[in-house]
Order: structure tokens, then sequence, then C-alpha cells
């Protein structure tokens, strides 16, 4: 072995051992970015922490005027969501996890329901990740998530039948 092959040996396993350290380092940043972007998320969804709080807690809620533009911008944050999960951003097993009740609630709250069904054209986002917290959750096959997806297989993302900033 002359002192090329040695040197060529050394350059080698420094090159190695620089990749290993350079893809930890890339992974341990990309978990950094990862978790700061899941917080400046949260406080997304704390702005409609109110509404939320409405519709998980009053049974039989019926949202009227101002509560409309809450409910509006916690969907526009689900639509924000979705194109996430499409680009691979977010895994939706995450986001049901960490979001998916604010999302049911809004499903199963029988006037939010039928506006959304009446004005699905609008929000073609939030009812694409409708369908793919629905399909994730039926491969779960928990009973409690049957009207949820049932009432998602409903949804269409072609009707309009009325304006969905009318009051």
């Amino acid at each position: 072995m002359t002192i090329g092959d040695i040197a060529t040996l050394i350059i080698a396993l420094a090159t190695t051992g620089s990749l290993i350290y350079i893809s930890r380092q890339v992974n341990v940043a990309r978990q950094q970015a990862k978790g700061q972007f899941l917080l400046a998320l949260d406080a997304q969804f704390e702005k409609f922490n109110s509404i939320t709080g409405r519709l998980v807690n009053e049974q039989g809620f019926t949202p009227d005027g101002k509560d409309w533009y809450e409910i509006w911008g916690l969907m526009s944050v689900f639509e924000r969501i979705n194109i996430m999960t499409e680009d691979k951003i977010l895994d939706i097993g995450l986001v049901d996890r960490l979001h998916g009740f604010r999302l049911r609630s809004l499903i199963a709250n029988d006037t939010i329901y039928q506006r959304l069904g009446a004005t699905g054209s609008e929000w073609q986002d939030f009812i694409d990740l409708c369908y793919a917290i629905a399909n994730f959750r039926e491969q779960k096959a928990d009973p409690r998530d049957k009207t949820f997806i049932e009432r998602v297989r409903k949804l269409n993302k072609s009707s309009a039948k009325n304006d969905p900033f009318r009051f």
C-alpha cells in the first residue's frame, strides 16, 4: 500500500464521516423547523379557540352573525393545511391527531354542515382535507367515526347554491 493509497483511504473516510455528520445536522434542523412550524400553526388555531369551544361544548350551537366570520377563518386555516398535506409538508395522521377534533366539530354542527353543503365549490380545499381525514379514520375502523365519515362522503365540491359570505 502506497502513501497515495493511504491518503485516498483517509480522504474517503473523512468524506464519509462528513456526510454522516451533515446528514445528521440536516435531520436535526428539519425536526426543529417542523416543531417551529407546528407551533406557528397552533398560533393560527388559537385565534379561533372561542368558536372551537362553542362548537365542542354547546350542544345544538347555531352560529349567527360574527360567529360565521370565525368559522370561515377556522375553515380557511384547514384549507391551508390541505395544501400543505398535498405538498407533503404535513402528514395527514399528524393533522388529525393535533387538530382533527376541530374539523370533526365543524362537520358535526348541522348548521355549518348544511351551509358547507350549499357552498361546496367555495371550500374545495377544506372538503379535500375532510375527505383525507375521513379516509385516514376509516382505516382505523373506529365505530365512533361513522357519522363523520358518512357526512364527509356527502359533501360535494361543485355545489354553490348561495353566497358563502352572505350572513
